[in-house]
């Protein structure tokens, strides 16, 4: 064995064979190699060369960090600068165009009309130099779309679509540039100029509450405008021997044209269902008695004055057709058009013919003798026909008298008792059905009292037809008649 060798020198493992060893060991104690020899080697260091380090480590590689100049930061951040305002560009024309496009202009000006914004002015335009387009002088617009909703939908479909609206007096077009790139679409009015005329001398004339003009003769008119197209409150006010005389009503002026103020009264009878509402003019005049008719006598007449009846069901409230009363004569008669209301002879007609038809079933058996006197079908009374199930109770109802052998017979006849409309498309019409049954030594009578509900329709030989029937009834009378 050598010399005996310090724990200093790190050897732990033979670099020969890797079987652990001491700090004694001259050779290896598994392969013999000469660990003594080796350590000599390893401590003695070669000419010019840095002695062993001892520590265990890997020398750390420390790459110099590269510092940027003040001229390198400042150029970095002038370059996003300009990235940033390219994007910002680039976003805001995106953004612009799609803001000032046709589509999106004009919905936001039909939403400004609608609710009447005060940047309404902002979205229309004239070329008229004497019109002056503010929120004040747009108000007869925003006027006649709250008074007409659905005109305000065609404003907007008909601009988007033609291009104009109400007689051309709007149109949508470009006017100049929004920010020199983006195109400033606008509407354009063409105003209206109209002439209003009265035939009495001191009359005075108004626009809303506005005093015009006061006449100074019997021929006298007055020109207005310009005006922007819309709904416009005019009237002529005179006193006539002792009585105040007025000609008032609302007008739509969308063309240039002479307006008569005419003061003059007419007398007319208004006829139709008892209890409608008489509206002139879209004023509520009172409602028609019992009677069916509403008197008016000296009633202040006006241009394309208007009579219209309001028929209230319950929570439904029915509109008649309007009638225009015209101021060429006295003594109207006007009579209340519901589009829905029966009348007594088409309804008398209905259920005649179907009694005749239940008369004829109910005797043969057979359906094909299911009809009136004129060889209408039954099912022809019923919406829907055959498939009608107030048919089917007919039908059945009538087969089951036919099979009843204690009948020799029977005969239905109806009467029409009264009819009220139900619907803007109907009227409940209350009949009484007669039943006279033929017991083979006396008749057998019963009356019973239906309600209907019976529909207009475009056949000439039956103009209206039974819908349902309510399952209420009433029986007015049960009694026996000798032959």
């Amino acid at each position: 064995m050598g010399p005996n060798m310090s724990n200093d020198d790190g050897l732990q493992f033979c670099p020969n064979c890797g079987q652990r060893i001491t700090a004694d060991d001259d050779f290896c104690p598994n392969c013999g190699y000469n660990l003594q020899e080796y350590r000599q080697e390893s401590q003695t260091p070669e000419p010019n060369q840095p002695a062993p380090v001892t520590n265990s480590q890997k020398p750390v590689s420390r790459t110099k960090k590269k510092v940027r100049t003040k001229q390198q930061k400042r150029r970095r951040r002038e370059t996003l600068l300009v990235v940033f305002a390219a994007i910002l560009a680039i976003g805001s024309i995106t953004y612009g165009e799609y803001y000032y496009s046709k589509a999106s202009t004009l919905k936001r000006a039909v939403t400004a009309v609608k609710n009447n914004q005060s940047d309404l002015h902002d979205y229309f335009y004239t070329t008229d130099p004497n019109l002056k387009l503010t929120n004040a002088t747009l108000q007869p617009l925003t006027k006649y779309f709250n008074q007409n909703p659905d005109k305000l939908l065609s404003f907007k479909t008909q601009l988007s679509g033609v291009g104009t609206f109400d007689n051309q007096k709007f149109s949508y077009q470009k006017d100049g540039q929004k920010f020199l790139i983006f195109p400033n679409w606008n509407i354009k009015v063409k105003p209206v100029y109209v002439t209003l005329t009265v035939n009495k001398k001191n009359a005075q004339i108004k626009e809303n509450t506005t005093k015009i003009a006061v006449s100074n003769t019997t021929h006298f008119s007055k020109k207005i405008g310009p005006l922007v197209p819309g709904s416009y409150q005019l009237s002529s006010s005179a006193n006539l021997n002792g009585h105040k005389l007025t000609n008032a009503n609302t007008y739509h002026l969308n063309s240039n044209r002479t307006i008569p103020l005419t003061l003059k009264t007419v007398s007319f009878k208004v006829s139709g269902p008892a209890g409608t509402h008489v509206k002139i003019n879209s004023k509520d005049q009172g409602k028609i008695g019992s009677s069916g008719v509403m008197a008016f006598k000296d009633f202040p007449w006006t241009q394309e004055m208007k009579v219209q009846g309001i028929f209230q069901n319950g929570k439904t409230s029915i509109s008649s057709e309007p009638h225009v009363v015209s101021g060429s004569s006295d003594d109207h008669d006007i009579s209340l058009v519901f589009k829905g209301q029966v009348s007594y002879d088409d309804a008398d007609t209905l259920f005649t013919n179907l009694s005749e038809a239940m008369t004829s079933y109910s005797q043969s058996g057979d359906l094909d003798d299911a009809t009136d006197d004129d060889g209408d079908d039954m099912s022809s009374f019923f919406v829907g026909g055959e498939s009608s199930p107030y048919f089917g109770q007919f039908r059945h109802m009538g087969k089951s008298y036919y099979e009843n052998d204690n009948l020799d017979g029977i005969d239905v006849s109806a009467t029409v008792d009264s009819i009220k409309l139900s619907s803007e498309n109907s009227s409940d019409v209350t009949y009484d059905m007669k039943y006279r049954f033929d017991t083979g030594g006396h008749y057998h009578i019963q009356v019973f009292r239906y309600t209907a509900n019976v529909v207009k329709n475009s056949d000439d030989d039956n103009p209206v037809e039974i819908k349902s029937i309510s399952t209420q009834y009433q029986k007015i009378s049960d009694y026996d008649k000798a032959y």
